[in-house]
């Protein structure tokens, strides 16, 4: 519930205290799993707010450095958060260098609307990379970038409505990269319409800030 109220755009101070109050309830009822995770959205949650992020990149780098050596949905969960933390401060070489080292993530997240999320936020990295490349790499930042963007393409071909956004953000990114100014304009303008119809207002305050 609480990764679904993050990614539609609730308050993170909201956020935060709903965490806190979870992560309680889990280490009482010894679910030292569940736990984790909520441990990995809330470090990710008081980074972002600027509370001692220090920390909170230790406790996730612990957590990551744990479930790596059994590659479980922990480590993917880990990455999501971490990409997404990247994105909202505009790292993009730390973002890329990230996808490149966790591998293909979507085969510990199946079935979850964080692998779609994750996907997204792939691909923008991977555009972001190319546009700031040249040469074999730009190349191979655009192909990787593709490659992410024809899944998301599959998702919206199947129904799934809540993707559409994130489209018309890459397809203004891709518009970027080929230097194509006014469709690049057009499709953020779009991408915003469409976050806010949707309700999805963090990404819409993601697209006026690429725009």
């Amino acid at each position: 519930r609480m990764y679904y109220l993050f990614f539609t755009g609730r308050t993170l101070g909201s956020i935060q205290q709903e965490l806190e109050a979870a992560a309680n309830v889990m280490t009482q009822l010894k679910q030292d799993e569940n736990e984790l995770k909520i441990t990995i959205l809330l470090s990710s949650v008081k980074k972002l707010r600027g509370l001692d992020p220090e920390a909170c990149d230790e406790m996730l780098d612990s957590i990551l450095a744990s479930a790596a050596e059994t590659r479980n949905n922990l480590s993917a969960y880990v990455s999501v958060m971490k990409l997404e933390v990247f994105v909202f401060f505009q790292q993009w070489k730390e973002a890329v260098d990230l996808v490149q080292k966790a591998g293909n993530v979507r085969l510990f997240l199946s079935s979850t609307f964080v692998v779609v999320r994750y996907t997204f936020l792939e691909a923008l990295a991977y555009l972001k990379a190319a546009q700031s490349s040249s040469g074999w790499k730009k190349r191979q930042m655009k192909k990787c970038a593709h490659k992410a963007m024809q899944l998301i393409r599959g998702w919206a071909k199947n129904g799934n409505g809540n993707v559409v956004h994130y489209l018309r953000i890459l397809g203004a990114e891709f518009a970027v990269l080929n230097g194509k100014k006014e469709k690049a304009k057009e499709s953020f303008n779009a991408a915003i319409a469409a976050s806010s119809r949707n309700g999805f207002l963090q990404d819409r305050a993601l697209a006026h800030e690429l725009a």
